[in-house]
């Protein structure tokens, strides 16, 4: 058992990554033993990627530390420069807070980042969401460093949990709880357009669209190539209209993001753009949409949890575990609308509402900080290696 006021960091660099660490943040909120410090860095102190730390501070939470960088640019080595800063930042951050573990998920740069942080100051890493695959960018092999690094592992699904004990981890510190992004859609429930449209601040009429293209990082074309096919596939959509919400500040994005605002400048009766929707809004347009496209991890758990058909693009997302509501589709013009077309069908929206649930019943963050409560955080960040038996 932890003993009372134990201190966990939990970082935070992105408008996503703080909508899926909402849950386990309200869970630990009211423990009786455990204090969170919310570290905030990356596109939430950027005005160029919506500064959504006044996000953070709509839902009462004030920062214990923050973490700048300079994100002056768009390429590997801006982001290069930005790890490094977020590592520093963040080992003053953990050392002034006198903290007992510090809580990371994901696979960003910055998490790594925040990660490698934490080893030389011997503070245990908790980590969300290890396990995935996602062959077509290089948070692939970032999640599986952070990995490698972390003392407790929290997974999505039980195939993950047993590929993390394939990569040597222990299996009295892996469990799988669930994912935390299935816990939001349980606690706002569903929304109608019309409801949407109020939260949002937008006009999202029956039928809107919702996409989200992110700079596939390992792909073989330039982001400017991969979302000029994308948006050829929308072109032909021309009687929805479609809400974009613009990519992370990934290496590229800035090529993407003007190739939107382009598009959306010749269609503004059609073609809705959203900086950051917020955890709340994001989860009513998704569950009041027609059918969710692009490559966002979304697509992949929490869309499917509510029914809604996805046409994944491209091979970001490539290796996770998908239901059949699901359609891949090459990151090519022609295909992109056929599979539109496709999911838009009364038979697979039909089918899409029937597929069972892959990532847990919405309970993730409250099994995080149960577990939390009874493990002894002292010593953890020694861990063991555990060989697979070949005999």
């Amino acid at each position: 058992m932890i003993g009372p006021n134990t201190g966990i960091g939990v970082f935070t660099a992105t408008r996503a990554e703080y909508g899926l660490l909402r849950p386990v943040l309200a869970a630990m909120e009211t423990s009786a033993t455990i204090r969170p410090h919310l570290i905030v860095a990356g596109a939430h102190l950027s005005s160029r990627h919506g500064a959504t730390l006044a996000e953070i501070e709509a839902d009462g939470r004030r920062p214990a530390a923050r973490v700048p960088s300079p994100m002056a640019g768009d390429d590997g080595l801006s982001a290069a420069q930005d790890m490094a800063a977020t590592l520093s930042g963040c080992a003053e951050a953990y050392a002034a807070l006198d903290l007992d573990a510090v809580l990371i998920l994901g696979d960003r740069t910055e998490a790594l980042a925040a990660a490698a942080a934490a080893v030389p100051l011997g503070l245990p890493i908790l980590h969300l969401e290890g396990g995935h695959r996602t062959a077509g960018a290089v948070d692939d092999a970032i999640r599986h460093a952070i990995t490698k690094l972390a003392a407790l592992h929290f997974t999505a699904a039980e195939p993950y949990r047993r590929r993390l004990l394939q990569m040597g981890e222990a299996p009295g510190r892996v469990f799988t709880v669930g994912s935390t992004g299935v816990d939001n859609l349980t606690a706002f429930g569903r929304s109608t357009p019309a409801e949407a449209s109020a939260l949002t601040g937008l006009d999202l009429p029956p039928g809107f669209l919702l996409a989200t293209f992110h700079p596939e990082t390992l792909g073989a074309l330039s982001p400017a190539r991969q979302i000029e096919a994308f948006l050829g596939g929308l072109t032909g959509v021309e009687d929805r209209v479609i809400l974009i919400t613009l990519p992370n500040a990934d290496a590229g994005a800035e090529a993407i993001r003007e190739a939107i605002s382009a598009f959306a400048a010749v269609r503004p009766g059609r073609i809705r753009i959203a900086e950051s929707l917020g955890a709340r809004g994001y989860v009513a347009a998704l569950t009041a949409c027609a059918a969710v496209i692009g490559n966002s991890s979304s697509g992949m758990m929490e869309a499917p949890a509510a029914g809604v058909p996805v046409v994944n693009v491209g091979d970001r997302q490539a290796g996770r575990l998908r239901t059949p509501g699901v359609i891949d589709c090459p990151l090519e013009a022609e295909a992109i609308a056929e599979a539109i077309a496709r999911a838009l069908s009364p038979a697979f929206q039909s089918m899409a509402r029937s597929q069972p649930a892959l990532f847990g019943d919405g309970h993730a963050g409250e099994r995080i900080v149960s577990i939390l409560e009874a493990t002894d955080l002292k010593g953890l960040a020694r861990k063991p290696f555990v060989d697979l038996d070949w005999t």
